[in-house]
């Protein structure tokens, strides 16, 4: 190595934990999804609210609304919970009677919090943001919302859900979203997420022109071959030229 030139840096790493490798992440991804119900049920009154978990990459919460979330609402709800975030409200636990929390939860008119009580064990626990929202909830959380990076965390998805997982249940919107303790983590597990799309076989097969989906041969990844496309378990050749 010359004089003039310098050594190579090395770009450290960035962790991406999941969930149950992290006490702090899951305080934080608790909480976001605390905050982001309390955004959604702000910005859509008459939905009510189910369950919130963390999971590995993230969170989501079930919302029954009389409004079908688009995923553009995705943006409004950010900004709301970002608002929320600044307010640095308390996050605070009470320990409350089964007797007290069912009278707080009718006088809500939340069903499916009364049904997600009726199988919880003593000692039954809520959490408060400020003195603004509340849900049934074990923990663990963040001592205040303040504790959330407003720019650490992004909503990802819409989907359906059935309450319960029961079909012949009520149909639910679920919300996708995902928190990290800072933003360079957030834009790593984006990048993360892209490049996996990108990698994707069913997408880059297809761009590349290895294979095509076909009615011919039902749902898999058939091939490009020279007598046309092949693709069943007995070997049988499919022309991809007309008759």
């Amino acid at each position: 190595m010359s004089a003039t030139q310098q050594p190579e840096q090395q770009v450290p790493s960035i962790s991406l934990p999941k969930t149950s490798e992290s006490e702090q992440l899951k305080r934080i991804r608790h909480t976001t999804s605390h905050v982001m119900a309390m955004a959604v049920q702000r910005l859509f009154p008459g939905t009510q609210v189910t369950i919130g978990p963390w999971i590995e990459s993230g969170f989501y919460y079930d919302f029954d609304s009389p409004q079908p979330f688009a995923e553009a609402d995705l943006k409004t709800i950010k900004k709301e919970m970002i608002k929320i975030i600044k307010a640095k409200l308390p996050v605070i636990r009470e320990e409350v009677s089964r007797e007290e929390a069912e009278r707080r939860i009718t006088a809500l008119q939340e069903p499916y919090k009364l049904e997600i009580l009726a199988e919880l064990q003593e000692p039954i626990t809520l959490y408060h943001l400020g003195d603004q929202w509340w849900d049934l909830c074990a923990g663990p959380h963040v001592e205040s919302t303040g504790d959330l990076n407003p720019k650490a965390f992004s909503l990802e998805t819409v989907a359906g859900a059935y309450w319960r997982g029961d079909e012949t249940k009520a149909q639910l919107q679920r919300i996708y979203g995902t928190a990290w303790e800072t933003p360079r983590q957030l834009v790593e597990y984006h990048r993360r997420q892209e490049e996996a799309l990108r990698r994707d076989h069913r997408k880059l097969g297809k761009e590349l022109g290895l294979f095509i989906f076909s009615d011919l041969v039902g749902p898999g990844l058939p091939l490009w071959t020279r007598r046309g496309l092949c693709c069943d378990r007995n070997s049988r050749i499919f022309s991809n030229k007309s008759n």
